[in-house]
């Protein structure tokens, strides 16, 4: 077969392969997803969705409501606790049902589906917009140049290998990448912080949750640390057991010894357990060196590995694919210059790191008590703040002065500086109410003051002179203002604006009127896309 050529080769179906097949494919980025495997992981592993991945996700049509049909959960049940056993009195309860409501800060509602159920939808999603999935196909070699990446693929049941060539190559092959290792790029960080066994067992669960619902019980039990996913199902659950490897191993945990583990940590020594499946694992903190090398980009696990307590691995996944798709799609579609790519790097690794800090902080407090020698000032920073957010800074952010420096906003009382997530603010338009974000993701958007005109004007005659993908919106005259809080929430003065870039952060912004809207903008969105001003400008 004579090899072929395509925009993008994706390497892994997990999240990350999964969310840039899709996402790619919506911006009509031709893409070829390999997985290594026959079939998408069976266990939950990432638990939930948060707000922000799903600010995201339903940038694709229909996606975020199918998602939600794939929790069994009631809506809004979010609960974590920490006790002995599951059926025992908790310890602590770190959320609750209908205790916080999300709805002032996000047009998006916490989703609960493991992973298992996420995956087959994002599947689905990516090849109907277009994308072409491979299974039991692996990733033989590769090389690049400064042209093209040249991978030879490899039919895991055939030995049939085939040639296929890619303008860019994402690496979304976990943990253990094959093509990190390759390109010889270290992980740095702490390390290993435990050693842990995932059961996934069937039972019958319903007199166990006894009509509760709850997103995970952590379980400090006198015989062991773990938690407990419910895993939305009242015949199926998961237990992560962490284990000393200095005393014992992986392979000490069979079958019997995994049934009295779920017992115990169930608090039912009568029940009957089938043990599905047994999956050792580590828990580390890690982020590589370098996440962008030349053509070829790591996306989720094989970026960064962090403890999987508070969901933040599974989020960073997607937002990793969510944040390249768009700059891949502008560079390969000639709208952007070839350095927006480094931003990749320059924008996410910050976000990896205090992902991994909050998610150790999240360990000691939940599971790890004694564990203090692992805590440290930039895990303390909110959960909320970090999870939805994070700060972005990088040349293609226009920065204000002075610079406060700070890692994230504050979700409550948004300051929509460059760098940071657009404030959710409800707007109504053509009769019907909508957020700021479903406004997001079709390219570069301006939001206007309702004194603003100049900007609109100006960002519309930008991209009808130099088909620059740029659409424009005036409060109070193209869309309105429903609880009068655009202004306050964006930092906004009455004839200011916000210049968002497609997944949802602010590129620049100015505050009032200028003398001239026009090349202000120019410059702004040379800056975003790293093209010459002139190409905006008459």
């Amino acid at each position: 077969m004579a090899p072929r050529h395509v925009s993008v080769l994706i390497v892994g179906a997990g999240y990350a392969g999964l969310t840039a097949a899709a996402m790619l494919s919506l911006r009509r980025i031709s893409c070829v997803l390999v997985e290594k495997n026959n079939f998408l992981s069976r266990h939950p592993r990432a638990h939930g969705l948060n707000l922000r991945t799903l600010e995201l996700l339903r940038q694709i049509p229909g996606l975020e409501a199918d998602l939600h049909r794939t929790s069994r959960a009631a809506p809004g049940d979010n609960t974590v606790l920490i006790a002995e056993t599951v059926v025992g009195r908790p310890i602590k309860t770190i959320d609750w049902p209908g205790g916080f409501d999300t709805r002032s800060l996000s047009p998006a509602s916490l989703c609960s589906a493991g992973q298992d159920r996420v995956e087959p939808v994002l599947m689905r999603y990516a090849l109907s917009l277009g994308a072409e999935i491979r299974f039991s196909t692996e990733l033989a070699s590769f090389s690049q140049d400064d042209k093209v990446v040249r991978a030879v693929l490899r039919d895991a049941q055939s030995g049939n290998e085939t040639v296929i060539f890619a303008d860019y190559l994402i690496a979304g092959d976990g943990s253990g990448s094959s093509i990190r290792k390759t390109l010889g790029v270290a992980m740095e960080g702490p390390g290993v912080l435990s050693h842990a066994i995932s059961i996934l067992f069937e039972a019958d669960l319903r007199k166990v949750m006894d009509g509760r619902g709850f997103l995970l019980c952590y379980i400090r039990n006198p015989e062991f640390n773990g938690a407990f996913v419910s895993c939305d199902d009242p015949d199926r659950g998961q237990l992560n057991v962490e284990y000393d490897p200095a005393r014992e191993s992986a392979a000490d945990y069979d079958a019997a010894r995994c049934e009295r583990v779920v017992r115990a940590a169930l608090g039912q020594p009568d029940l009957n357990i089938g043990i599905l499946d047994v999956l050792p694992w580590k828990m580390s903190a890690v982020v590589a060196e370098r996440m962008k090398i030349e053509r070829v980009f790591l996306v989720g696990d094989s970026a960064h590995i962090m403890p999987p307590v508070g969901g933040l691995a599974g989020q960073a996944a997607i937002q990793d694919a969510a944040d390249l798709a768009w700059k891949l799609s502008m560079v390969v579609g000639n709208q952007a210059g070839a350095a927006l790519l480094d931003t990749y790097e320059t924008e996410r690794r910050p976000i990896a790191w205090l992902s991994i800090m909050r998610a150790k902080e999240n360990y000691v407090e939940r599971l790890r008590i004694d564990r203090s020698d692992l805590s440290e000032a930039r895990g303390r920073l909110s959960y909320l703040e970090v999870a939805m957010s994070y700060r972005y800074r990088s040349a293609a952010i226009s920065l204000e002065e002075p610079d406060d420096e700070r890692l994230t906003d504050d979700v409550r009382s948004p300051s929509c500086k460059p760098g940071c997530r657009l404030a959710h603010v409800p707007l109504e338009r053509k009769g019907e109410l909508i957020s700021t974000h479903d406004l997001v993701g079709d390219g570069f958007l301006v939001l206007a003051g309702p004194d603003g005109k100049m900007w609109v004007d100006a960002a519309r005659a930008i991209a009808q002179r130099s088909l620059a993908p740029i659409t424009a919106f005036r409060v109070d005259g193209d869309i309105f203002d429903v609880d009068n809080a655009f202004l306050a929430r964006t930092g906004l003065g009455r004839d200011g604006a916000l210049l968002v870039r497609p997944d949802g952060f602010v590129a620049w912004r100015s505050a009032s009127s200028q003398i001239d809207a026009e090349g202000l903008m120019a410059c702004a969105m040379a800056r975003a896309l790293f093209v010459p001003a002139e190409r905006f400008l008459a």
